[in-house]
């Protein structure tokens, strides 16, 4: 199954994210509690969490930093 090109960037953005919330949340999750039991129930609440705000904010945030920059690209 391929994606169609116009939903690269949102695709992109969405699999960017799911690693990023995934090793943040983890090692937040790790420092703050160490690996003690209920470990991996705190670590995909907080995960699910991170995952839900990020993308949306990703989301609607993207385009606008591309366009700032694309303005200082020559």
């Amino acid at each position: 199954m391929k994606i169609p090109k116009k939903h690269e960037m949102k695709v992109t953005l969405t699999v960017m994210v799911i690693f990023m919330t995934f090793i943040v949340t983890f090692v937040s999750v790790f420092v703050n509690h160490g690996y003690e039991s209920g470990f991996l129930q705190k670590w995909m609440k907080s995960w699910g969490l991170a995952f839900v705000v990020a993308l949306p904010v990703v989301m609607v945030i993207m385009p606008v930093i591309k366009r700032t920059i694309s303005k200082y690209i020559e």
